[in-house]
């Protein structure tokens, strides 16, 4: 299918245009957020403590009287690249596994289906709050954890395609003229996981910017004083009813965030279905 008709499908809900311009906003916010922040977000204003929203901070003070605005947009910075690079780590070691796991087959699919059928079976959050516990709270301690929390769903979804693939003529035809199975992995299987990889990893970075998240609300993400946007949530839920906006305006940041990704992966894996090409 044409990139122009991919486009063009794409742009005829509404919601998914909308949703695109805002991620593009947050991910300019993301890449740039001292050209957004109005301030430095460990600065201290001595005279501004727990101050509401107003004129000189919008976003209102938190109780040491930083400016929640700036240290929402340094946070969003924060909780993005955490939650791409996790994502990113998990779409690398899941889609190897899954391609394995699903062209080789018998004993091979056997021991990694094994593998990723115990690591389901711990909720994810739990599984990352014992990864962190266990090797201590950091920034790439962090990025492992979702890592691994993640791999999974890649490794069972690229297995299921790999499976459906490697039945396909091309594929056949290529083991016929003696292609090696490496080569036949990289120039005929790959390639034809592009859109479900597309949207896997589209779908999981919402969920995986929540798991950051909830990890810095309890505590266990990136350590203070550096913002991130569940670490903010954390910190002001002890004021929610003196200075509830401490806790609020981060909260709403990531509903948003996590809102117009989902829009974007539901309209992407609308886009790229198959059996919707008309």
């Amino acid at each position: 299918m044409e990139i122009k008709k991919l486009i063009r499908k794409f742009c005829r809900n509404p919601l998914n245009i909308i949703s695109f311009f805002l991620f593009i906003f947050i991910l300019f916010t993301a890449l740039f957020p001292s050209i957004i922040a109005p301030y430095d977000p460990l600065e201290m204003d001595y005279n501004a403590f727990m101050t509401g929203p107003d004129s000189q901070h919008w976003f209102g003070t938190d109780q040491f009287g930083r400016d929640i605005l700036s240290r929402i947009v340094f946070g969003v910075q924060k909780s993005m690249q955490i939650a791409f690079l996790a994502i990113l780590l998990a779409s690398f070691a899941g889609t190897t596994l899954g391609l394995l796991a699903g062209y080789f087959g018998k004993w091979v699919d056997q021991i990694i289906m094994r593998i990723i059928d115990a690591m389901f079976a711990f909720p994810s959050i739990i599984l990352a709050l014992f990864i962190i516990a266990l090797f201590g709270a950091s920034v790439n301690n962090l990025i492992i954890a979702l890592g691994i929390v993640y791999t999974p769903i890649f490794a069972r979804t690229i297995r299921g395609s790999t499976i459906s693939l490697k039945q396909q003529l091309y594929v056949l035809a290529g083991k016929a003229l003696g292609k090696g199975d490496i080569n036949i992995i990289i120039k005929e299987i790959i390639p034809n996981l592009g859109s479900i990889l597309i949207v896997t990893f589209t779908t999981n970075f919402s969920t995986a910017l929540l798991s950051e998240a909830t990890l810095g609300f309890l505590g266990l993400g990136v350590p203070p004083p550096e913002p991130t946007l569940g670490g903010m949530i954390g910190s002001g839920s002890d004021y929610l009813m003196s200075a509830p906006w401490v806790a609020l305006f981060p909260g709403l940041i990531i509903a948003v965030i996590v809102l117009s990704i989902n829009i974007i992966g539901d309209g992407l894996r609308d886009t790229l279905d198959p059996r919707n090409i008309k």
